[in-house]
């Protein structure tokens, strides 16, 4: 295969991995009856979105269900929060625009002032954009790294808009990259076509578009979809296309340059945009679905933190206790794609912990 790039990474493992919910949780066969009638519950079982956990906005922020998934690891008294050497966030809901969430979870976990922290503004593909820049830099300072990864995009869906309303969770998850005396590689494969930018956005709120009157304004637009412009546009469609004519390629094309075969990994994680698009891309590349957790059914579609959910919420007790080559992809805003082949533990996984709302 050609036409990708690959990046290596080596002296590297996970060391930690936690996530963070909040308690409310949101039943799609009830909430979503109003919206889909009589069709709701063939929607569930399409989408695999059962529940949905998510935040009151302007009480619970990404940042929050973060640090909760940090601290749960702090507590378990395996690590020394004091030899951290960076904070990475990977969030598209931070607190404020300005500043950045990575400086203030510094202050909140009592980190150094040594640390290096910076926000990573990704999406689907955050959560492996975000293993390999952790994994750089653990490297590059011989510190430990605190990865965060959590979004609350609930508070940007319509529950008017058909293609995005029973969809959407609010989670925070923390991992620990550390360096090790280790010769095992991370492998990473990108891709990026900015050229469907359109296909899943929200509009308006950035500074091309900024927060106007008519902003928070309901209005009902071509594709049928009744929302405000600070809500996202989904065309379900044409990120559907992309991520099955791109996502198995590009796992087939690390499987490869690994000298690999399907059944050299236990587990293939996949983003949870929904049930059909995960089953349709494990399929596309003959992964044995039983290898295949999900955690959409409980959760919902956290963005990039579906990844660290999935794992934290499915494989607890196997990642405390084994070593487990894991492929991964995740994919959608941009559009992008990013994939990986890494191992995971046996190391600390704390699960999934709750926030009370």
């Amino acid at each position: 295969m050609s036409g990708y790039n690959i990046a290596k990474i080596k002296g590297v493992r996970i060391a930690g991995l936690s996530a963070c919910v909040p308690s409310h949780v949101v039943e799609n066969m009830i909430e979503g009856s109003q919206l889909f009638g009589d069709d709701i519950e063939a929607v569930v079982k399409t989408t695999g979105v059962e529940k949905r956990r998510t935040c009151p906005e302007g009480k619970i922020t990404s940042l929050d269900l973060c640090i909760r998934a940090a601290e749960a690891l702090i507590e378990t008294n395996h690590f020394d929060f004091s030899q951290i050497g960076g904070v990475v966030c990977v969030t598209q809901t931070p607190d404020l625009l300005l500043p950045n969430n990575s400086t203030y979870a510094q202050e909140l976990l009592g980190l150094p002032q040594s640390t290096a922290a910076f926000d990573i503004n990704l999406a689907c593909s955050g959560y492996l954009y975000g293993l390999w820049v952790a994994g750089m830099a653990s490297l590059s300072l011989d510190k430990p790294i605190l990865l965060l990864d959590g979004d609350t995009h609930s508070h940007f869906v319509s529950t008017k808009d058909r293609s995005t309303a029973i969809l959407f969770g609010d989670a925070g998850t923390a991992t620990i990259i550390e360096p090790v005396n280790d010769k095992t590689e991370w492998y990473f494969s990108f891709i990026t076509d900015g050229s469907k930018r359109d296909a899943l956005m929200i509009p308006e709120g950035g500074f091309r578009n900024r927060i106007n009157e008519s902003s928070s304004l309901y209005r009902e637009y071509s594709d049928g979809g009744v929302r405000r412009g600070i809500d996202m546009k989904m065309d379900g469609m044409g990120v559907f296309n992309f991520v099955v004519r791109n996502v198995p390629k590009s796992l087939e094309y690390l499987i490869d340059q690994t000298q690999s075969s399907i059944d050299d990994f236990d587990i293939l994680a996949l983003h949870q945009a929904n049930l059909f698009m995960v089953r349709q891309v494990a399929k596309k590349i003959k992964f044995p679905l039983d290898k295949v957790p999900t955690s959409l059914q409980k959760f919902g579609n956290s963005s990039s933190a579906t990844i660290p959910v999935t794992l934290a919420s499915e494989l607890e007790e196997r990642v405390n206790k084994e070593k487990l080559r894991i492929l991964a992809s995740g994919f959608g805003a941009g559009l992008s794609v990013a994939s990986a082949s890494f191992e995971l533990g046996p190391c600390v996984c704390t699960g999934v912990t709750e926030y009370e709302c």
